[in-house]
């Protein structure tokens, strides 16, 4: 009996029956017969969780369903996104504000070259500056070094001099003083006096013309004040009638004495007194000031007209000298017939300290 005709049959390989099969060739005629075993009991498959089906569920499941694939989901609006702006394209920027924008970034880069060449030129002026300074410095230190190595030869020498001749090349208007020293060194002899080193060396405020204030130590000696004028670079003169205070003559002689008739110029202290007596008795005519020379403890009551120069000045100058004193040369005249003891008129302020600062007139006395 002939062989029933070859059928195609689906083999399921998890399929547990082991019947035979047909392998099929490359024109799909049965080629061979291949016996099938038995396979491995496949494992039992997961139960799914059964679900009602979509019509009867109204909201969504975890999968979606062809539906959900083939709608197209409409857009969701953005609350972040503003009004009237679409997110699908970018609004385009004129290219006004790039050219603006390059304008600002070129002006503030040439703004800042500016300013940094400015700051450089700035420094640079600064620095001059400052080397200007140093410099001009460093010549004064070296003038002012220079000045006082000169200030300590003349004083030096000024000490030293034993004779007329040697003491007038460093005193101030020698022509003038010449015969002051002689007279002087007449009656007291010079001392010299050797010098040891300055102990002060201070700018006085005398005019406009520069003075300086020197202390000088000598050797077995009292220190001495000496008032030194600048003449130069590196030139000085030594007042010697502030050095020795020199008066006319011995202040303690012109009041015992008052030599009536002749006006002297006395270095003095001045300051305001009370005592009216005598021809002086009027108040509100005379102005009173006690004087006072150095060295001495005498003193003497001079008399100014009131509201007039003379006593303005005194004012004036005792109300801008130290402790209110004025230290001054004063024109002082004894009345022949005075009644009073130690009443003299003040005639005229000579000077408003004790320097000279100018030669007087000759017929001065």
């Amino acid at each position: 009996m002939p062989d029933p005709p070859a059928k195609l049959r689906v083999i399921d390989e998890d399929a547990a029956d082991s019947g035979d099969v047909f392998r099929l060739g490359t024109d799909g005629i049965p080629a061979e017969r291949v016996r099938r075993l038995p396979g491995p009991v496949p494992a039992e498959k997961p139960e799914r969780l059964e679900s009602e089906t979509r019509e009867r569920f109204d909201g969504r499941s975890l999968e979606p369903g062809v539906e959900a694939i083939l709608d197209k989901p409409e857009p969701v609006a953005n609350i972040e996104q503003p009004w009237g702006v679409e997110d699908d394209r970018m609004t385009g920027i004129p290219y006004g504000w790039f050219v603006l924008i390059f304008l600002v970034l070129a002006g503030a880069g040439l703004w800042s070259l500016r300013a940094m060449r400015q700051g450089e030129i700035k420094q640079e002026v600064q620095h001059g500056a400052v080397r200007d300074k140093v410099a001009r410095e460093a010549a004064a230190n070296q003038e002012a070094s220079r000045l006082v190595e000169r200030v300590e030869q003349v004083v030096a020498a000024y000490l030293a001099a034993d004779e007329i001749g040697e003491i007038l090349p460093w005193v101030r208007q020698p022509e003038r003083v010449r015969p002051l020293i002689e007279e002087a060194w007449k009656s007291q002899p010079r001392k010299p006096l050797k010098f040891s080193r300055m102990t002060l060396f201070q700018a006085s405020n005398v005019g406009t013309r520069p003075f300086w204030v020197v202390q000088a130590e000598v050797e077995d000696g009292e220190v001495q004040n000496l008032l030194v004028e600048q003449t130069g670079d590196a030139e000085v003169k030594i007042d010697w009638e502030t050095h020795v205070c020199h008066q006319p003559m011995a202040w303690d002689r012109y009041v015992a004495e008052r030599p009536g008739g002749q006006a002297l110029d006395f270095r003095v202290t001045a300051v305001p007194d009370t005592f009216f007596n005598h021809e002086f008795s009027d108040d509100g005519r005379w102005r009173c000031f006690r004087l006072m020379a150095k060295d001495s403890e005498e003193f003497l009551f001079g008399y100014a007209k009131a509201g007039g120069e003379v006593a303005e000045e005194l004012d004036r100058l005792r109300r801008d000298a130290p402790g209110r004193i004025a230290t001054v040369v004063l024109r002082l005249r004894a009345l022949p017939e005075s009644n009073t003891a130690r009443g003299v008129v003040i005639e005229k302020v000579v000077s408003p300290r004790w320097l000279l600062l100018d030669e007087p007139p000759r017929d001065a006395p």
